[in-house]
């Protein structure tokens, strides 16, 4: 892992104050995802900002009478919200099947969209892959893909988002 300054945001401004001061910076929260992704040295980050003290996890009522959920709010806070499960069960059941209970119990709504592919030629940085350096290629394109895309993928890269939330929140137009 190469190093990296960490700080902690006192408040959503310091927090995007700290990020427009250090290009390529990441926000960090839970973490399992980046962290995992920094060992690989797949990111490398010169800056964590740490927002996950931060007043983002409420699910609140809008206006028009859907829900907001914070980028905070616990993978289980929001599968067991009786509003969620209510008039969303789609999105609380892809949670439930997106991880174990340890998982969505540190999870945040936040890093699980933020989440990058789980693409094995992502993951090799010996091997060329679009998302890493965009124009560098495609491994999976003539490589092992059946675990990628079924839709959703475009000519330059068959590996899409592993989340299970974000296929629930896409198909109520969220």
């Amino acid at each position: 892992m190469k190093p990296f300054a960490f700080e902690r945001a006192r408040d959503v401004d310091h927090a995007l104050s700290l990020a427009a001061s250090s290009p390529g910076a990441r926000f960090l929260a839970g973490g399992t995802n980046l962290l995992d992704l920094m060992k690989l040295e797949i990111e490398q980050p010169p800056r964590l900002i740490d927002v996950g003290r931060l007043p983002l996890a409420e699910i609140s009522e809008t206006a028009s009478g859907g829900l907001r959920i914070g980028a905070l709010a616990t993978n289980t806070a929001v599968a067991s919200d009786p509003r969620v499960r209510r008039r969303y069960p789609a999105l609380a059941r892809a949670i439930l099947a997106g991880g174990s209970v340890q998982l969505r119990n540190k999870a945040s709504v936040g890093g699980n969209l933020m989440q990058r592919t789980r693409c094995p030629y992502f993951m090799d940085a010996a091997k060329p892959c679009n998302k890493r350096l965009p124009g560098s290629g495609c491994s999976a394109m003539e490589g092992l893909s059946s675990t990628l895309a079924l839709f959703g993928a475009s000519e330059m890269c068959v590996a899409v988002s592993p989340s299970d939330m974000s296929v629930a929140l896409a198909a109520f137009d969220a």
